[in-house]
């Protein structure tokens, strides 16, 4: 029996009905139907790339580093952390390190990772704060020198008089003796710093191309007993421990609990506590300290005030809830949906509160109708800590399982473009069941967007591609203060 082809000599696509030529205009034309679960997973996700359909609902997983800039704040957990883990190692005050701590902070694979730690005792071991500083003070001295030489150099091309000439000349001897002197006392100064090391210390540049050495090969110099993992993240190698008193200092920070620790590498005889002072124990005049300290300036309020929300992410927040799509904020390893939901309150944003049974507004609120679903959870955004575990893709995944619906699209924009390389390398139904992203405004070396874009295939994201994930235009408070 002869059959009715598609137009150019196509085959029939998947759900269309083959109807019989001598019986084609006794029956009325049959729409191709589609059945949702013959559809593969990998397909949805490419559809929900190319635009929004009527009645599609977004849900979009943004990771917690892709929606609040925390980069001060992971330097007050990890110095603290590095400062417990290993007493009198790591001297001054946090203040000493967080600038420079952010210039390294695009090398670490996670900010709530333990990296962030073991960071910090790198700076300390290598005197890289004080060293990095005097570097850019020496290149932004180098460069008003060089521009105060050249307008010298115009004034000596403009001059028309010997006196004008000879006085220039004079002022050029000076500058030079001046420049002779200064850079003697850059020398005896470049020697204090390196602490009388014969061997030339790495500058800040080298330790972070070299991070995923150098981080294996400082846990063993700094002789901690090493734990190796292997799972979803592959093969990772920390010192024991770390990673749980990082996980205990922010949980401390997020409740208010925490007492910072003092400064332990002064030497004998620096300490100008009072005899009284001596007597009392360290516990006890950090307990009177801390009751001194007004509430606005607490640990807790410090801690808080050290996050802020990236550019665009309310305005991206705000215009799904009044479209009826919905945020998930997803805190990752060592970020509890109790921590994320303190900070994005404190920032203004409205948060889901958490259930009774413990859940993250889920429950109860993915059942039911299209129009049920609208109303109960569009309003809000949900937080998911490690519920479903460390790893976010994977955390997609299980609430996809759990709580997808027909006529929603899932995405994931995330902060770290290994987790996004594992979730592409992966290969798994349940990871190409959404979209993946990497959020192209937080901070990453070149180096590694090149290789994840080129060799690993993630895709990358920005402001304007944000809105058009959920089928919107960014608007222009948005695009214009970029």
């Amino acid at each position: 029996r002869q059959t009715m082809r598609c137009v150019r000599g196509h085959a029939p696509s998947l759900g269309t009905v083959r109807i019989p030529v001598a019986h084609r205009h006794r029956s009325a034309p049959v729409p191709a139907v589609r059945a949702r679960h013959v559809i593969p997973r990998a397909a949805r996700a490419a559809a929900a790339e190319t635009g929004t359909s009527v009645g599609t609902q977004h849900v979009v997983c943004l990771s917690f580093d892709a929606v609040v800039e925390c980069t001060a704040e992971v330097a007050i957990v990890a110095f603290e952390a590095a400062r417990r883990f290993w007493p009198g190692k790591i001297p001054g005050d946090v203040s000493d390190y967080a600038d420079v701590f952010a210039m390294a902070a695009p090398c670490l694979e996670e900010s709530s990772s333990f990296e962030a730690a073991l960071m910090v005792r790198v700076l300390a071991e290598e005197n890289l704060c004080a060293r990095t500083r005097f570097r850019l003070e020496l290149k932004e001295r180098k460069a008003q020198r060089l521009k105060l030489e050249a307008a010298e150099s115009v004034k000596m091309r403009d001059a028309v008089t010997t006196k004008q000439r000879a006085k220039l000349r004079v002022a050029k001897h000076e500058r030079e003796r001046e420049l002779t002197a200064r850079r003697e006392e850059y020398v005896k100064e470049n020697e204090r710093l390196r602490a009388g090391k014969r061997t030339r210390p790495l500058n800040l540049r080298e330790v972070v191309a070299g991070w995923d050495e150098i981080k294996l090969h400082a846990a063993i110099k700094f002789g901690v007993e090493l734990t190796t993992n292997v799972g979803w993240e592959g093969r990772v190698t920390q010192p024991t421990g770390l990673q749980s008193v990082v996980n205990e200092v922010r949980e401390q920070f997020s409740t208010g609990g925490i007492v910072l620790s003092a400064d332990d590498t002064m030497a004998d005889g620096e300490d100008d506590l009072e005899d009284d002072d001596l007597v009392r124990g360290d516990d006890e005049r950090r307990d009177e300290t801390n009751e001194n300290v007004p509430s606005s300036s607490s640990p807790k309020q410090q801690w808080l005030r050290s996050h802020s929300l990236h550019h665009g992410a309310l305005e991206f927040m705000e215009t799904c809830a009044a479209r009826g799509h919905t945020v998930v904020v997803m805190g990752g390893p060592g970020r509890s949906a109790k921590q994320c939901r303190a900070v994005l309150t404190h920032l203004g944003v409205t948060v889901a509160a958490e259930s009774e049974d413990g859940a993250v507004g889920f429950s109860g609120g993915f059942q039911g109708t299209e129009e049920g679903f609208r109303v109960n959870n569009s309003k809000t955004v949900k937080v998911v800590g490690t519920e479903y575990g460390s790893a976010r893709g994977l955390a997609v995944a299980a609430m996809m399982l759990a709580h997808e619906q027909p006529w929603q699209r899932w995405h994931l924009v995330d902060a770290s473009l290994a987790e996004l390389t594992r979730i592409e390398a992966s290969g798994l139904p349940e990871t190409s069941a959404f979209t993946s992203q990497f959020a192209s405004w937080t901070p990453a070396l070149h180096q590694d967007k090149v290789r994840a874009e080129l060799r690993d295939g993630v895709k990358f994201i920005d402001h304007e591609s944000l809105f058009t994930l959920v089928g919107v235009t960014a608007p222009p408070s948005v695009m214009d203060s970029r």
